[in-house]
């Protein structure tokens, strides 16, 4: 590939980069509003964190396109590793902001229509992130309570899809052919 190739590559990727890490400070900030209004929380008010979460994780795939171009550019390891620190301040954020949610969600009486497959798509969010975690990039970033909280709050999220109401299912129901 061309100099001039790798430059638009590496250029695309500090945007980009840039672009994360205000992601990142977004995602922050949410997870600092939803922890202080965590007992008086609802699943819409964990929507927007959840919708910023998967804004990050949709640059972060644009992203990791772009450094794989960048094959054995001097300045690939640096641009990379910066990629793995934002990569650690997600998993750290979504870990711990989803098991104080999870926990404030289990406790609750009654959950809305629709919360179990919200929920299911919360728990795929989490496998994702233990993925993550068992990756030699990351595992030496986070602690071992970062494993912990993850373990907790994938058994708290299993428990609420349990209890967790379903959407309603209008199309099971076989109708009636007119004669």
């Amino acid at each position: 590939m061309s100099q001039a190739a790798q430059r638009k590559f590496r250029n695309e990727v500090e945007e980009f980069l840039s672009r994360l890490e205000l992601r990142a400070r977004k995602l922050v900030a949410l997870a600092n509003e939803l922890e202080k209004r965590a007992e008086n929380s609802d699943i819409t008010g964990y929507r927007p964190f959840r919708e910023e979460v998967d804004n990050f994780k949709a640059l972060s795939l644009v992203i990791m396109e772009r450094l794989n171009k960048l094959e054995k550019h001097p300045k690939k390891e640096e641009l990379e590793e910066q990629f793995h620190k934002l990569q650690v301040v997600m998993l750290k954020i979504v870990i711990k902001t989803s098991l104080k949610f999870f926990h404030v969600m289990s406790v609750k009486e009654n959950l809305p229509l629709g919360a179990r497959e919200m929920f299911q798509s919360e728990l795929r969010t989490l496998y994702e992130a233990e993925r993550m975690i068992s990756d030699p990039r990351y595992i030496s970033q986070l602690d071992g309570t970062a494993r912990n909280d993850l373990d907790r709050a994938k058994s708290i999220l299993q428990d609420i899809i349990e209890k967790a109401p379903a959407l309603l299912n209008f199309g099971t129901r076989k109708k009636k052919r007119a004669k």
